[in-house]
């Protein structure tokens, strides 16, 4: 009788244990079967449009739904790192050094200009960081960017460099003589250019400031996704499907590439 119990016990516990290890790997990381990707990038703007055209593929190829969040880009550097969402659609190779709770896919998403704009005539030719070195200029970035705000604060005077939240605010400030320059992503800049409330603005291109890499990110406890997606956007290059998205939103937003 002892002998039954004890074998009827040590089944019982074999069988619990196996059946919470299936319970343990089966479980999934992602609420719903859906990974939240938050972005400073409206639907509505070229970068908005082109990067979920990307990761709409990447995800439907993974078996995965996602849903885009829209956050000022402060914020969405929180969410993502506080774990609230599951990644971010691009930041800079180093972005991990400020926010440890993310890891970067492996993949290059994009290329992007971080460039300077400017409406007053007498700014001359801009390039580079440096360019900005003994100037007087009222320089003006967007929030969240941290390699921007890094690099302007070694070159421009702390009482002349300020940040905003929003494009247009930055782009109004320029028109209306309350700073000299903004710097921001060039792309995102020329197509709110074209809009009826800036097109006959005399905002410029005064120069590139620096071209930088963008790569996806997702939230530590998604690190085993992050080889997934990047051998998926590296597929989606060699088919030449992301350059077809590109070229569609370069024709969508009037975009002339030269």
């Amino acid at each position: 009788m002892r002998f039954r119990i004890v074998v009827a016990t040590l089944l019982t516990v074999l069988l619990f244990s196996v059946n919470n290890g299936v319970c343990q790997e089966s479980s999934p990381a992602l609420k719903d079967n859906t990974f939240v990707m938050a972005t400073s990038r409206p639907e509505d703007s070229y970068l908005g449009k082109y990067w979920r055209l990307i990761y709409t593929e990447v995800f439907k190829r993974l078996g995965i739904k996602v849903e885009f969040r829209n956050y000022p880009s402060k914020r969405a550097s929180i969410e993502a790192n506080d774990g609230n969402v599951d990644g971010e659609f691009a930041r800079p190779y180093k972005y991990a050094d400020e926010y440890p709770n993310l890891i970067r896919v492996e993949e290059i998403l994009d290329s992007v200009n971080m460039s300077a704009f400017t409406a007053q005539d007498s700014i001359p030719p801009l390039k580079g960081w440096d360019s900005l070195k003994g100037t007087d200029y009222k320089v003006e970035y967007r929030r969240g960017f941290m390699t921007t705000a890094s690099n302007l604060s070694k070159v421009v005077r702390r009482e002349n460099l300020s940040d905003i939240t929003e494009l247009v605010q930055g782009l109004k400030k320029l028109v209306s003589g309350r700073t000299d320059l903004f710097v921001d992503e060039e792309l995102s800049i020329l197509t709110l250019l074209q809009t009826p409330e800036f097109k006959d603005s005399k905002i410029r291109l005064a120069g590139i400031m620096e071209p930088f890499l963008t790569y996806p990110y997702v939230h530590k406890r998604h690190t085993s996704l992050a080889p997934q997606m990047a051998e998926v956007i590296k597929a989606m290059k060699t088919e030449g499907l992301i350059e077809q998205y590109r070229m569609a939103v370069d024709k969508e937003f009037g975009v002339v590439r030269k």
